[in-house]
């Protein structure tokens, strides 16, 4: 017998394939472009730091001093971005891949670099630089999170002590105590005050800092007053200025605050009055989903409102065919009795598009999108592809299972899955006939297991300890909806007046 020759794989072979998959992904995830991005931005904060109007080069020698002035500080400038870029690609990696992101914040982080210079150049109080600094890190407050407007603003920090090469002690920590104060207390802005009375407490804790760095470095009472004066107004001047341009803020980074979500969670609002006179039952399942989300939401730290809301407008495209929706149809009459399998579904799979339509139509902040859009998913219209497979069966044909699938896409966030499942379990728990504790449990768990292992998470972070919370949420809140009630005894009156009543009908 002959032995096979294996055939052996030079390992050289094997690294340049991996290094070749590296690259790719590394070119794939955008990263080229974002660094270009960064080299531009290194480049143009060098030439603003070192543009003095007083020392323009004039002659061969102040060009090559500028020159060597502005290569210092763009090598000292691009350690700090890289390190900033590495920052943004592990907590925000979609500013990343979405370069037009990318692109806004290296230009919010410009412009605060420009009124930095400017403070310098034209000797204006250093602690004016407190305000640049904490508008920056509101606005990536509420475009972003908290954690990453921290990172930001003390990127944004660093950058003042290079402008100002001198005296920056009390200028850097009163912008990041008001920076670190002002992001904590921003969670959420459930008011139109709110951000004046964070900026009056931010101003307090910026005042307090500049006095006790002034004391530590035995500064003249005059000098702390003045400092602290500056350092205070500009942050109490930021929060009457983020309150005018918010609406703007939320327009550029689509997003919305807990305040704008609770104008559009109210029952007046134009399009929920027309799904609550169109379509009521839809709009009693939405409020139902919209408690039962919150509650699950709230379970693993997602955003609670956001999910309510979301609830609140996921079904409105049910408006344009109500009736051929079981929650709206009259008893013993159901509209797809006269339609085919292939048409019902149509209907079913339409609502989706519908409320993208009125979505748009009512100008409703983007961020509510993604629960119209992807409050299915993927997933299978069961009931009408088991009667086109009941069909098919006499005619010997099959019925691909894709045409009877949502076109999706699948949740991108954890409050949209929250909401797919709160969707989907609160319509099972409704149909149910007797909904005990028990059975609630058993169709909970079996719809989130049916949703994991159809891939409908696939696109959002959820982890399988947050499912757990989520399903303990909705079996607690579902069990509170349908619990039981005592059947009260018939009173002695009450079987009189019974009585009397069958007798007059008798009688007439």
């Amino acid at each position: 017998m002959t032995k096979k020759k294996v055939k052996r794989v030079d390992p050289r072979q094997l690294g340049d394939r991996e290094l070749a998959h590296k690259w790719r992904r590394f070119y794939d995830a955008g990263a080229p472009v974002s660094l270009l991005m960064l080299g531009v931005f290194v480049i143009i904060s060098g030439f603003v730091l070192c543009f003095n109007p007083t020392m323009l080069p004039g002659s061969e020698d102040g060009r090559w001093i500028f020159a060597v002035s502005l290569l210092e500080v763009c090598l000292l400038i691009s350690v700090v971005s890289l390190a900033m870029g590495f920052y943004v690609a592990v907590y925000e990696p979609q500013v990343i891949r979405n370069h037009a992101r990318g692109a806004v914040l290296l230009v919010f982080l410009l412009l605060v670099l420009v009124v930095m210079r400017i403070i310098a150049i034209y000797d204006w109080p250093r602690h004016l630089m407190v305000a640049p600094v904490l508008m920056l890190v509101i606005v990536l407050a509420i475009g972003y999170s908290q954690r990453f407007a921290l990172g930001m603003g003390a990127f944004a920090a660093i950058l003042s002590t290079i402008v100002l090469g001198e005296e920056t002690l009390s200028v850097f920590l009163s912008i990041c105590s008001g920076m670190g104060f002002s992001v904590l207390m921003l969670k959420e802005i459930r008011s139109r005050s709110y951000l004046i009375r964070v900026s009056f407490y931010t101003a307090l804790v910026v005042v307090v800092m500049v006095w006790a760095v002034g004391f530590w470095m035995s500064s003249p009472l005059v000098s702390i007053l003045f400092n602290s004066l500056w350092a205070g107004g500009s942050a109490i001047a930021v929060g009457f200025i983020m309150q005018g341009i918010l609406p703007v803020i939320e327009a550029v980074f689509r997003t919305a605050t807990a305040m704008t979500l609770q104008e559009c969670g109210e029952a007046s609002r134009p399009l929920l009055k027309r799904l609550a006179v169109a379509a009521p039952g839809t709009f009693n399942h939405s409020w139902q989903i919209g408690m039962l989300s919150e509650a699950a939401a709230e379970a693993i730290g997602a955003n609670g409102i956001l999910c309510r809301v979301g609830s609140y407008y996921h079904d409105v495209g049910k408006i344009n065919k109500p009736r051929y929706f079981v929650e709206n149809q009259a008893e013993n009459f159901n509209q797809h009795r006269e339609l085919s399998p292939t048409m019902s579904r149509m209907i079913i799979i339409g609502h989706v598009e519908d409320g993208m339509e009125l979505a748009r139509e009512y100008h409703l902040p983007r961020i509510l999108h993604q629960f119209i859009a992807c409050h299915h998913g993927t997933t299978l219209v069961e009931y009408f592809f088991h009667e086109a497979t009941k069909k098919s069966a006499e005619t010997g044909s099959n019925v691909p299972e894709t045409e009877f699938r949502y076109p999706g896409p699948k949740p991108p966030s954890k409050e949209a899955a929250i909401v797919m499942i709160a969707d989907a379990v609160e319509g099972a728990t409704r149909a149910m006939q007797e909904p005990a504790p028990s059975r609630i449990e058993n169709v909970v768990r079996e719809i989130v297991m049916k949703r994991l292992l159809d891939g409908q998470f696939d696109n959002c972070d959820m982890t399988l300890k947050d499912l757990k919370k989520i399903e303990v949420s909705l079996i607690k809140s579902l069990c509170g909806m349908y619990h039981g009630r005592i059947t009260y005894p018939k009173s002695e009156d009450t079987d009189i007046a019974t009585k009397l009543n069958g007798a007059t009908k008798t009688t007439f």
